[in-house]
C-alpha cells in the first residue's frame, strides 16, 4: 500500500484563515490592512442591517449593499442571519428563512454561491444544525476554541477556531510556526472589526498581520478556500494499493509520496512508481 499525506496548496507548511462577523463600517478599515499585508477575511454579514446607522440600529453603523462587491473583493461574503437571532431560539421555519434570505441577498450583491456560516451569538444544537444542511450551508463557524488548536476540523459544520483576536497573537503565532505537523496545521482567527475601534488598539491586528506577512511558507486563504481545498483531498479516488490518484475536483491536490511533494492537476489520473 502506497501512503501519501496532505499538503496544503504549493505545499505551504500552513494555513491562515480569518472570520469576521456583523458588517460593521469599522470592516472597511480591517480590509485595508488585510490588503496592505495579503492577509485574506471571509466576513459574516447580516444582509437586514445594510445601511443602519447607530442611531436606527441601537448599535453600531453598519456598511451599506453597495459597498460589498468592491468593499470585500478578494475576500469572502458568508451567511450571518438576516437579523442576527439566536438561531436555538427560533421555529425551524424561522431559522430556515433567515438563512436561506440572507444568502439569496447576498448572493444578488456578490454574484457567486454564498454557502458559508458564521453562527449569530456563536452557538447551535443538532437541530439547527440538521436545518442549516438543509440550506446549503456548507460549514459552520461558532465561537469555540478548538481544543487542538492548529489541526483541521473533522466536521466542517461545527469548525472551531484557534483563537479571538483579543488573545496573545505573537505568542501563538510563534507556538503555529513552531508546531511539528507543518503538512496539515492551521490557525483560524475570529472577531469583530468594531471591537478593535472600542477597545482602541487596531495596532494589535496590524501588528499581526505584518507578523504573519513575513511567513512565506503560510497561505493565506478564506474560510471557504480552505473548506473547497480540504474537501476535494477528502474526495480524491484512489486504487486499492494507492498507487493510482484520481482528482475529480477542479482544485489541483498537493501531497507528499515517498519524501517527494508532488500535485495531481484537475481532472487528472496519476500513477505514481
Amino acid at each position: 500500500m502506497k501512503r501519501i499525506d496532505f499538503r496544503w496548496p504549493e505545499a505551504k507548511a500552513g494555513v491562515l484563515t480569518t472570520s469576521w462577523d456583523d458588517g460593521t463600517t469599522h470592516d472597511r478599515r480591517l480590509v485595508e490592512i488585510f490588503n496592505k499585508y495579503g492577509i485574506k477575511g471571509t466576513f459574516n454579514l447580516n444582509s437586514g442591517k445594510f445601511g443602519l446607522d447607530s442611531s436606527q440600529s441601537g448599535w453600531e453603523a453598519h456598511i451599506s449593499k453597495d459597498e460589498v462587491p468592491t468593499l470585500y473583493a478578494g475576500h469572502e461574503v458568508a451567511v450571518h442571519t438576516v437579523t442576527h437571532p439566536w438561531l436555538q431560539r427560533q421555529s425551524s421555519d424561522m431559522i430556515l428563512g433567515e438563512v436561506i434570505e440572507d444568502r439569496r441577498n447576498l448572493e444578488n450583491i456578490v454574484g457567486y454561491p454564498v454557502k458559508g456560516m458564521a453562527l449569530p451569538f456563536g452557538s447551535q444544537d443538532a437541530r439547527v444544525s440538521t436545518i442549516l444542511k438543509a440550506a446549503g450551508i456548507k460549514y459552520v463557524r461558532p465561537t469555540a476554541v478548538s481544543n487542538s488548536l492548529f489541526e483541521l476540523p473533522g466536521d466542517f459544520m461545527n469548525w472551531t477556531v484557534t483563537c479571538h483576536h483579543n488573545a496573545d497573537l505573537k505568542l501563538l503565532w510563534k507556538e503555529f510556526c513552531e508546531y511539528q505537523r507543518t503538512g496539515d496545521k492551521i490557525f483560524y482567527l475570529w472577531g469583530h472589526s468594531y471591537e478593535f475601534n472600542r477597545d482602541g488598539n487596531w495596532e494589535h491586528i496590524e501588528e499581526f498581520c505584518e507578523l504573519a506577512s513575513q511567513s512565506k511558507d503560510i497561505w493565506f486563504a478564506t474560510n471557504m478556500e480552505v473548506f473547497e481545498y480540504v474537501n476535494a483531498w477528502r474526495q480524491l479516488e484512489c486504487s486499492v494499493d494507492g498507487g493510482i490518484l484520481k482528482n475529480t475536483s477542479s482544485i489541483a491536490i498537493y501531497f507528499s509520496h515517498a519524501g517527494k511533494t508532488m500535485c495531481v492537476s484537475p481532472g487528472e489520473t496519476l500513477k505514481l512508481h
